[in-house]
């Protein structure tokens, strides 16, 4: 039978079900007695309340949203806070998980020779201070020595179908590898093609990929193995190496993780940036016909995605805007995100093929705001899940969605800008308005 490609209404419908049922309060409850008595902030209403992008003050926040939501008086600050402290930061991953096997179930998306393409990075969080936070998270310390809350995130993108497969977030001074270690646990579709920068390039973790059958790109550093070394020297396009020992420190990692090394083959490829300069790809995709050389290039250049994506969470999305002072709400603030960032993605898609067959006969093709997007969700996406005529309100807000595109002019590219300051927000300092 042809698969189709899933209509939006199909998720919300999933997502309202798994808010409201049973099990998923059992679940996600941090006691077997939480959410048992009759109050007015109920497991549904905070876990609605807590996707509905709380940007602005706290409790501003909260009395919209009962106005808007429920016939409830206006619930305080203080309250939430102690119904937060009930709820598990899983209920985010779950809801997560739920839509995105939904959305790799029975559906259309894009794909290449059959792979995925997921490409996997990290990036550091700044947290809002206190000594919980400090004490769980780790901290950096800035120029003049104060200590800044700090933790270290991760996350696995689909970069051709711009969804977050899996996010982790732990201590600020853990390795970027042991987050992705978790990421692959998590990558269960046939054929996963995993891209990486060359801060993964070890050969140790590519081992990795190949006992568990992941397939991957690795930018390679110049001070790599002999055998890269060599081949950033040579004239040669592509190169199979085969690895039959390790380095003491690979040998070390291999140990802890109680594996047995045993020989095995990559794929060395060329690769010549826009810029000119020559970077060296490693590849498990060793079959040179079937994969030519001249395709790596594009396949990286894919991984700008992750990127992307990242100044999405941080800067339309303000991850780092968080909505607490404990550990838990760190948690919770970045598992909502996350979920809320593929709901984003889900809404654009479908207004993005509607929005491109109005636009088909226009010089330039045109692409759906990103940040205007994510604005219109406020307090839209939580009416949808609350709305009887679930097609009208979809119907709307994919209409807001397509106001004011943007245009895409092929064959621009930008300079990566580096911040030499950070954007902090204040949790005492929230906008009222």
């Amino acid at each position: 039978m042809k698969k189709k490609r899933k209509k939006i209404k199909k998720f919300v419908n999933n997502v309202k079900d798994k808010i409201y049922s049973q099990r998923f309060l059992e679940n996600n409850r941090k006691n077997n007695k939480d959410f048992t008595r009759k109050r007015k902030l109920t497991f549904s209403k905070l876990i609605l309340f807590m996707l509905n992008s709380i940007k602005k003050s706290l409790q501003k926040e909260l009395t919209e949203f009962f106005l808007n939501f429920s016939n409830e008086k206006n619930i305080t600050n203080s309250a939430f806070c102690q119904s937060r402290m009930k709820l598990s930061h899983t209920a985010f991953i779950e809801l997560n998980d739920n839509i995105i096997e939904e959305f790799y179930t029975d559906n259309i998306f894009d794909l290449w020779k059959g792979f995925r393409l997921l490409a996997i990075d990290g990036s550091r969080l700044q947290l809002p201070f206190s000594l919980e936070i400090i004490e769980d998270f780790g901290f950096a310390k800035n120029n003049s020595s104060t200590l800044v809350p700090m933790a270290q995130a991760s996350s696995c993108f689909d970069v051709l179908n711009n969804m977050i497969i899996n996010s982790e977030i732990d201590r600020y001074e853990i390795s970027e590898y042991n987050l992705a270690l978790k990421h692959l646990e998590k990558c269960k579709f046939e054929k996963d093609l995993l891209i990486y920068d060359r801060g993964y390039s070890s050969i140790w973790f590519m081992f990795c990929h190949i006992l568990k059958k992941k397939d991957f790109i690795i930018r390679m550093q110049r001070n790599s193995i002999m055998e890269v070394q060599n081949f950033f020297n040579s004239d040669k396009d592509s190169e199979i190496i085969e690895i039959t020992e390790l380095h003491n420190k690979s040998e070390k990692r291999i140990n802890n993780l109680n594996l047995e090394f045993k020989p095995f083959k990559i794929r060395l490829v060329r690769v010549i940036l826009n810029n000119g300069e020559v970077e060296v790809l490693a590849t498990s995709l060793i079959d040179e016909k079937k994969y030519p050389s001249k395709e790596f290039k594009w396949l990286y250049g894919k991984r700008w995605g992750i990127e992307t994506n990242y100044d999405h969470l941080k800067n339309h999305l303000m991850i780092e805007d968080f909505t607490g002072l404990s550990s838990l709400s760190i948690m919770q603030d970045f598992f909502a995100n996350m979920f809320i960032a593929n709901m984003q993605q889900i809404f654009i898609s479908e207004a993005q093929n509607e929005l491109k067959e109005q636009k088909k006969d226009t010089e330039y093709e045109y692409k759906i705001n990103k940040n205007l997007s994510f604005g219109f969700m406020k307090d839209r996406f939580v009416k949808i899940l609350f709305d009887k005529d679930v097609d009208r309100s979809i119907k709307n807000l994919k209409e807001l969605f397509k106001i004011n595109p943007s245009p895409v002019r092929k064959g621009r590219s930008f300079p990566r800008v580096y911040h030499k300051t950070r954007k902090k927000f204040y949790m005492k300092k929230k906008r009222a308005v």
